[in-house]
């Protein structure tokens, strides 16, 4: 059966190309630029993943302001991994679920382990895809926020398919 859930994967691979809101207590509002890019590994139910936000200045210029790498793979039949790791030092290791509607997909992820940050407490992803538009968010809770708050909201189009 795993084969089956492997297009689930595969529905996301591409280039998504938006923009996005950081947000938390702590920080400032911020406005950024994202590119996110999804590709395959032949027979593995794997995905590279790579993130990279730009943070956009009022004088319309950009400088980064985050980076992660890692990959989603699939441990089961309906369970998967995001691992990735962080230009702040941060690594990081989610566990979710894909709910498949006709052309819409929802996936929820949430912490399993954090490293090399010990702020962190807990992390939630969660990616809604229709078609070519993909919609995510981050809620994550810290040593001085100990209950879950929204740190990260972006809109995404699809600009390079497979």
């Amino acid at each position: 059966m795993i084969h089956e859930k492997v297009d689930v994967l595969q529905r996301l691979i591409g280039t998504w190309e938006g923009y996005g809101q950081a947000e938390y207590p702590t920080i400032a509002t911020t406005r950024y630029r994202e590119v996110l890019t999804f590709r395959s590994h032949t027979d593995k139910p794997i995905l590279q993943v790579e993130q990279k936000t730009w943070r956009l200045h009022t004088d319309l210029s950009e400088s980064l302001l985050h980076w992660e790498f890692g990959f989603i793979r699939q441990i089961d039949e309906d369970r998967y991994d995001w691992t990735n790791t962080q230009n702040n030092g941060r690594v990081e290791v989610m566990r979710g679920r894909f709910l498949v509607e006709g052309q819409s997909m929802m996936g929820d992820f949430s912490t399993e382990t954090f490293a090399n940050d010990p702020r962190m407490i807990q992390a939630v992803r969660r990616l809604v895809m229709d078609g070519d538009q993909l919609n995510y968010s981050l809620s994550m809770a810290t040593t001085a926020h100990s209950s879950l708050h929204i740190h990260l909201d972006g809109k995404l189009k699809r600009t390079i398919s497979p």
